[in-house]
This record gives C-alpha cells, sequence and structure tokens, in this order.
C-alpha cells in the first residue's frame, strides 16, 4: 500500500506548519497513484490545494498529458494548474526540464504550503547508482531526501519507500487510468539505461536490490545529519571575520579531509553548487598558503573562491562591471534604483551620522568608481584616495566597483553607506540623512 495517513501526516509535521497541500501531477502512473491516494486520505490531511501540471512541450503528445490531466481532476473535484514551460538549446533535456519543472512549481508554493511528489524507492535506487557512478560523494548516495524546501515553503516526497511494484498494484486495483511515456523506454537517456538494464539484472541476482538501495541512500542521510551539526559547530571555530567567509588561517591548521568539508558546507550553507574535488584540492594545496598579499581567483559553474586578506570568500559568480558611463539624478525622495550596480539607495533620517539635509535638497548625482577619487572622510583629517578608503574598511577590490559614489555640487560626498565626507556630513548632534545601499542582484 503507498502511503498511509500516518506517514503523510508525520512528513507534514516534520516539515512545519503546513497548511495546504499540492500534488506534483505529469498523468503517469506514479504521480496519478500518488494523486487518488492523496485524495482519499483528505479527511485526515492539510487542506489539499489542487495538481500541478508542468507541460514540458518534448514530446508531441504533451497537449494530450495535458488535457488528460485536467479531466482527471474534474472528475475528482480537484483544482487543476497547469503551467507550460520553454527548453532551451545548450543543456540535456532531461537536466534542462527537471530544472524548468521545478522553477515553475516553486513559483507557485507559498508560505505554509507543501508540494508533494511521486518518486518512489526504485527511484531512489536509480538515483544512488547514478550518483555513485558520477562521484557524487556522501550527499550524492543520500540521493532524494523526503523534505526539502522549495520556493515559500517545502517539497514532500511520501512515496520514497514505497516500491515500483506496490504503485503498479495500487493503480490496476483502483482501475487507474495514466498515461504513458513511451521516451522512458529510449536507453540513450543515464536513468533509462539504468531503469531498463542494470535494474532488472540486479533483481535477478538480488531480488531486494532497489529496497536494499534505498535503505543505503537513508543510512547515509541519517550520517549526513549528524556531520552537518558537527560541521557547524566547526564552522563557527573557522569563521572569517568578515560575514560568510572562512578564516585562511583557521582552515590552513585543519587537516586537508576536514578542510575540504568546512568548504563544501559553507557552499551549502549558501545554496551554491558544490565545487569539483579538484577546485578545493588546488585551493589547499596551493591558493591557500600563497603569501597574504596575493589574491587568489579560483572559478567553477556556479561559484568561485576568492581570497582578501586572512579571508576566503566563497561567492556566486560576479557579474562583469557595467560601464562608467553612466549616471543618476537624485532627489533624495524615495529610493534610488541603480540598475547597473544591482541594488537601491534609500536616505533615512538619523542623528549625529549622514548628510547635511540642506545639501541634499541641492540634489544628488549617483555615478561608479572611475579612478582617481579622493577623499576627506569624517573622522579623518587628511584627504584619502579611495583605494586607501576601501582598504582600511576591509573592502575587497572585487566589490569595489559595485559601491555607488554619491556627489553634491560636483564633490564627492559619500561613498555608498561606507562613509560621509566631512564638508557634506552633520556635527554629532545635528540630524542627518544616513545613506543605506542595500544589494538586490
Amino acid at each position: 500500500m503507498p502511503c498511509t495517513a500516518r506517514q503523510l501526516q508525520t512528513l507534514c509535521r516534520q516539515a512545519g506548519d503546513i497548511r495546504r497541500l499540492w500534488i506534483a501531477y505529469s498523468g503517469g502512473i506514479d504521480s496519478h497513484v500518488l494523486l487518488h491516494r492523496t485524495h482519499a486520505l483528505r479527511p485526515h490531511l492539510p487542506a489539499i490545494a489542487g495538481a500541478i501540471h508542468i507541460h514540458h512541450g518534448l514530446s508531441l503528445q504533451a497537449d494530450d498529458w495535458q488535457n488528460h490531466c485536467r479531466r482527471i481532476c474534474v472528475q475528482m473535484g480537484i483544482h487543476c494548474i497547469t503551467r507550460k514551460v520553454t527548453l532551451h538549446e545548450g543543456e540535456g533535456p532531461e537536466d534542462q526540464a527537471r530544472t524548468a519543472r521545478y522553477q515553475a512549481l516553486a513559483a507557485i508554493i507559498q508560505p505554509g504550503d507543501a508540494l508533494l511528489t511521486a518518486q518512489h524507492q526504485d527511484d531512489q535506487a536509480e538515483t544512488l547508482l547514478l550518483q555513485a557512478i558520477r562521484g557524487g560523494g556522501p550527499r550524492g548516495i543520500a540521493a532524494m531526501p523526503p523534505i526539502a524546501p522549495l520556493g515559500h515553503g517545502h517539497l514532500l516526497r511520501p512515496l520514497l519507500t514505497t516500491s515500483r511494484q506496490q504503485i503498479s498494484d495500487y493503480a490496476r486495483r483502483h482501475r487507474l487510468q495514466w498515461q504513458e511515456d513511451h521516451t522512458n523506454q529510449d536507453t540513450r537517456y543515464d536513468r533509462n539505461y539504468l531503469r531498463n538494464e542494470i535494474m532488472p539484472l540486479l533483481r535477478q541476482r538480488w531480488p531486494a536490490a532497489a529496497r536494499t538501495l534505498a535503505r543505503t541512500a537513508a543510512h547515509t542521510a541519517a550520517l549526513l545529519d549528524q556531520t552537518d551539526a558537527l560541521l557547524e559547530r566547526e564552522l563557527q571555530n573557522n569563521r572569517g571575520k568578515q560575514p560568510d567567509t572562512l578564516s585562511i588561517t583557521a582552515l590552513g591548521r585543519q587537516p586537508a579531509a576536514l578542510a575540504s568539508l568546512l568548504i563544501r558546507a559553507q557552499c551549502q550553507k549558501q545554496q551554491m553548487t558544490p565545487p569539483a574535488t579538484a577546485h578545493i584540492r588546488e585551493l589547499l594545496e596551493k591558493q591557500l598558503h600563497a603569501a597574504p598579499h596575493r589574491q587568489p581567483h579560483i572559478n567553477w559553474p556556479g561559484g568561485e573562491f576568492r581570497r582578501y586578506r586572512d579571508d576566503l570568500y566563497i561567492n556566486h559568480p560576479l557579474p562583469a562591471a557595467d560601464t562608467t558611463d553612466w549616471q543618476h539624478d537624485w532627489s533624495g525622495d524615495g529610493p534610488c534604483r541603480i540598475p547597473q550596480l544591482g541594488g537601491i539607495l534609500k536616505l533615512t533620517e538619523t542623528v549625529g551620522r549622514g548628510l547635511r539635509p540642506e545639501l541634499v535638497r541641492q540634489g544628488i548625482q549617483v555615478r561608479p568608481r572611475r579612478g582617481g577619487e579622493t577623499c576627506k572622510i569624517q573622522g579623518d583629517n587628511h584627504t584619502r584616495t579611495l583605494k586607501t578608503i576601501y582598504q582600511r574598511h576591509g573592502i575587497p577590490p572585487w566589490q569595489r566597483h559595485t559601491i555607488p559614489l554619491l556627489y553634491i555640487q560636483g564633490e564627492l560626498a559619500a561613498i555608498g553607506e561606507l562613509a560621509v565626507s566631512r564638508q557634506a556630513g552633520v556635527q554629532p548632534t545635528q540630524t542627518g540623512l544616513s545613506v543605506s545601499w542595500q544589494k538586490t542582484a
């Protein structure tokens, strides 16, 4: 029997305050069984918001599948939402379809919502094998978690302990009508090859292969939960001086295996694609021990390592600096959006700091850094170059071009929210307008 009411209730409780359920419904046998089973258990569950069907357009039958899903939902009295996604050339169709599907699903899920998907025990076993073949490491071997964040809510997989045979038996016993996707037989795709060629051979020798592989994934996931808790404590002991950084000195004192785990854990905290083992090895063996004035830069698809002083920054890839021949005129009333730098400027009334209001009323010109700028900032008796000011505040070189400069009557009045010039700033007892610079991209 597929999931019980107690199993679904437990998943919802573990996920948090779940008030509505959505069901991802492709029209195939797995998702139809999940839809039917969830509908049957509805008196014991949070409200069922509806089913969501994603139209990929990969098959000539895609329109028929969409119509089928709508028809079944009408028969069951379930609200059905359909979304069409567009795939582009480049990335493999399997990966691209999966990414587009989850993006479309995430856009629907709101706080308090959970999306139920129909991945089952055999899918879990196949995922483990694929990850092992690709060198996925412990997190890959753990395969698919039963609970994961999605959009503003959660994704729940209640069928991970249910076999494909149990799903098939349930569908036939209840005389369900589902759509067959004939591309599932195309062994040019890795998962189909595993499903149709390798798994049958494994079952001939080990009939319980799918169940035991799925159990291995569950054991690995449980171990990772404990490891993550330990790594979180280690991350606190190896923090850099700046937010979301690691200390170069502290990492250098750790065994390579632990340092590698800490780097991967930090990537996970920042929701980044983890680097390949070769990138971490290069960082640990070469760049980590470079002279303090060096600024190593190692990048991989989805992220990059950068070093400044004793801090190791793990960033999403930074966009190229935009052109410097732009200017925004700003009255100071309301926010000022700077698309070239991906952020918003605001002014807030404060006492003892910020810009003099009478100067702001003359109008502000916002410009990028162009080189050669100097400023005498509050608290400093000397005129300094912008480079020196950034160095004193510990701003890494690659972030400096993303800080807007505020000019009043042709004079540099403020460096983002970092500093205000002595000429434009208020006295300790005066009311000023404090600059706030919020990055949005």
